[in-house]
């Protein structure tokens, strides 16, 4: 028996630029680009045995593009400010957003930095220009990688300096910024070109396609608003069209926006050239009318991919499992990085006992590449280095893509029908249904539906304009930070943003 583990790394941000305040309302895309965009292909490289699969959002690389064109976010230019000439506002609005941090892992790197943060409820009556100076150099650095920081003169130079910085550092810090940001396509495209890694989309601007464009979906969940399979089908055409202009090779493999599918994405996808994707679990099990045993045990089925058919065009589903990624995002940064590695192993050594002697199988890890790092000792590089080199030792299992696995497996099973689902618990909720979370749809379709009534009138620029902004508002994103069930400190600037969005296009079509 062959047991392969497929691990796929889910690369995404929000839209976050804004046209009319020509900057990024948040500086999340440039964050993580420093923390772990780079860094996650750097460290694959030490290990050029293993096999990895990136998703890549094509929102997210055309933000990288933008930041490569000269384009700031507000975090960016508040730190460029001379501290000696900030004004009250300014300060307040550093306190404001220089204090985000998701995890206390922080300050184990960066005691600078805990100093500061202890004292930031009385930032504004207390901080000296040496502080407010310090606090804009480091609210930086603290999103540079543990490779960066090791391996980049000019980063070793300020992660060592530690405090008392100068306005020439700040220089320094984003010609850092700026090298990282250039290095990250030719990385993965180097990794891509060598056969190391599969490179994979997802629809342009991460909608939740069954809700877009399904209307089978819509009504079976009661939701009572129009359906837009053109713009489904768009998001996804698109997307596509993108990542192949960006890697340079047709991309064959998607993860649709949050795992969402259903039999007409999986369709649609198919007519696009598409010819895999993968889900969360519970959508394999709920098609089944199966689950995983009391003991926690998965079925056989879970680690086998499936083909879904209709008519001409067929497509293969790969399934989560969700025990064993979300123990990488949720649990193991609790333990000790061998801990850790050694329950990621016994686990698969678990699954490989469970499973037939003949046969080809495959477990699916799938889980965001970026969000966990923080939670982890020095941004998950001792976990994923373990990791990499258990996997790499193993003669029990081989890493492996989905391109390849179907390269060398040719019996596939086949999945008769497909129960709608995502990858969070094979539902939707997490973007529909709170009475918050349908008015932003509602107002996102009436506008929607303005457009479909005067697009005839407009201008061909003018509706491509108009046609890319309603994209853009079709992101994922803007219905996850509604309602109670995901709180965030930012979910007022997420909801202006997206009304801002809808507002322009309502500007625009008069």
């Amino acid at each position: 028996m062959a047991l392969y583990v497929h691990i796929l790394w889910h690369m995404h941000q929000p839209w976050y630029w804004d046209e009319r305040k020509e900057e990024f309302i948040l500086p999340w895309v440039r964050t993580h680009a420093t923390k772990d965009y780079l860094f996650m292909g750097k460290l694959l490289e030490r290990f050029p045995s293993i096999r990895v699969t990136f998703n890549f959002v094509p929102s997210l690389l055309q933000q990288i593009e933008l930041y490569l064109e000269g384009k700031k976010d507000r975090v960016m230019r508040l730190a460029e400010r001379e501290a000696a000439t900030l004004t009250e506002a300014e300060k307040k609005e550093i306190v404001d957003l220089f204090f985000l941090v998701a995890s206390p892992r922080t300050f184990e790197s960066w005691p600078r930095y805990k100093e500061l943060w202890e004292r930031k409820d009385v930032a504004l009556s207390t901080f000296d220009v040496q502080d407010f100076r310090d606090l804009q150099v480091l609210y930086q650095l603290i999103w540079f990688d543990p490779i960066l920081l090791k391996t980049d003169a000019d980063a070793k130079y300020l992660y060592e300096k530690g405090r008392n910085y100068t306005e020439d550092d700040k220089r320094i810090v984003f010609e850092v910024t700026r090298k990282v940001f250039k290095a990250i396509v030719p990385q993965y495209r180097e990794l891509f070109e060598r056969g190391q890694i599969e490179i994979t989309f997802s629809p342009l601007y991460h909608p939740i396609l069954p809700i877009l464009g399904d209307a089978d979906v819509v009504q079976s969940l009661a939701l009572g608003w129009p359906s837009f399979p053109e713009d489904a089908m768009a998001q996804i055409r698109w997307g596509k069209t993108y990542a192949r202009e960006v890697w340079g090779k047709d991309i064959l493999g998607m993860w649709p926006s949050e795992g969402s599918v259903s039999e007409k994405v999986l369709l649609w996808a198919a007519q696009e050239g598409v010819r895999w994707v993968a889900t969360g679990e519970e959508v394999l099990f709920h098609s089944l009318g199966i689950g995983r045993a009391k003991d926690g045990s998965a079925p056989m089925v879970l680690y086998m991919p499936h083909c879904f058919q209709h008519g001409d065009h067929k497509i293969v589903v790969f399934f989560r499992d969700r025990v064993l990624s979300d123990a990488i995002g949720f649990e193991y940064h609790r333990v000790s990085a061998s801990q850790a590695v050694e329950d990621f192993m016994l686990k698969i050594a678990n699954i490989r006992e469970s499973l037939p002697k003949e046969g080809d199988f495959v477990v699916s890890v799938i889980l965001d590449g970026e969000n966990a790092w923080e939670y982890y000792k020095e941004n998950g590089l001792p976990f994923l280095s373990g990791l990499y080199e258990a996997l790499s030792e193993s003669k029990e299992v081989a890493t492996i893509t989905p391109s390849l696995y179907l390269q060398k497996v040719c019996n596939i099973p086949v999945l008769e029908r497909i129960v709608p689902g995502s990858w969070i618990l094979g539902s939707f909720t997490s973007w529909v249904g709170h009475p918050e979370k349908n008015q932003a749809w509602e107002r996102l379709f009436e506008t929607r539906e303005n457009f479909e009534r005067k697009k005839d009138l407009l201008s061909p620029t003018v509706r491509q304009e108009v046609y890319e902004l309603l994209l853009r508002a079709e992101g994922s994103d803007w219905f996850w930070w509604l309602g109670e069930d995901h709180p965030s400190p930012q979910k007022g600037i997420f909801v202006n943003h997206f009304l801002g969005i809808l507002e322009r296009v309502n500007h625009l079509i008069g």
